[in-house]
């Protein structure tokens, strides 16, 4: 059982307190909540999603059905239906946050160019926010926009220099410029603040085996290949498009 997503971590307590209070006689929310009590029950995904199966198909106008759904369907990798959820999610009550995620939906699955614009337009609706920075950030390195990308980048450390996510982004940004020595600091601080992420290891033998320090490159492969396997139930140490 993966553990539980950090929104769902958020939303979990409070709704349950909601809906105990005006919700008692809601059987979609009931199921709704169902689901979200699988975190906490050792409830399978195929479980908490059939749970939010019958709770739209009880009331199918809640976001918050749909977008809870998506989550569940990324963990099982499951994007485009994934995609498809947090796209009516949008239509239903578009927020910043639907679209960041639909943006690391859509990185996770391999379409880097077409998440810039969710990036874009969750950024507009909540620039405070640097999260959704670390994602327009990865995708532009991925489409090619280095420079753009570091200019998130920056500002994304700046928002939240405790966060080894900030640190790994302005790193890849840096190695995408061809400024792999420069690169090297801030994986190693990512690999400092949060040493059970896989992903700054693998970056960072990317950019010494680029500078030509092989030995340092394989024991950096060797160590994210052993930490790969120990963690294969923590999706967000593997994928820095998880959320």
């Amino acid at each position: 059982m993966e553990e539980m997503h950090p929104r769902l971590r958020r939303i979990l307590g409070p709704l349950i307190l909601l809906c105990t209070a005006f919700c008692g006689h809601d059987e979609a929310d009931r199921e709704y909540l169902t689901a979200l009590r699988g975190e906490e029950e050792d409830m399978t995904r195929e479980e908490q999603i059939a749970h939010i199966d019958r709770a739209i198909e009880i009331s199918s106008t809640r976001a918050r059905y749909w977008e809870a759904r998506a989550i569940y369907r990324i963990d099982l990798h499951q994007f485009d239906a994934a995609l498809a959820d947090l796209d009516r999610a949008v239509k239903l009550a578009e927020s910043p946050y639907i679209r960041f995620l639909r943006g690391l939906a859509l990185c996770q699955s391999g379409r880097h160019a077409e998440s810039l614009a969710d990036f874009d337009a969750a950024i507009a609706g909540q620039p405070e926010n640097a999260q959704f920075y670390r994602g327009r950030a990865l995708a532009r390195v991925e489409v090619g926009m280095a420079a753009d990308a570091l200019a998130d980048a920056d500002h994304l450390v700046a928002l939240a220099p405790q966060q080894a996510a900030s640190h790994y982004a302005r790193g890849r940004s840096l190695a995408a410029l061809g400024r792999d020595r420069e690169a090297l600091a801030q994986y190693d601080e990512a690999i400092r603040q949060r040493p059970e992420l896989v992903y700054p290891l693998r970056a960072r033998a990317d950019s010494l085996e680029r500078l030509g320090e092989t030995t340092r490159a394989a024991a950096d492969r060797s160590a994210a290949e052993s930490s790969a396997g120990e963690r294969e139930a923590c999706a967000v140490c593997l994928d820095p498009f998880r959320y």
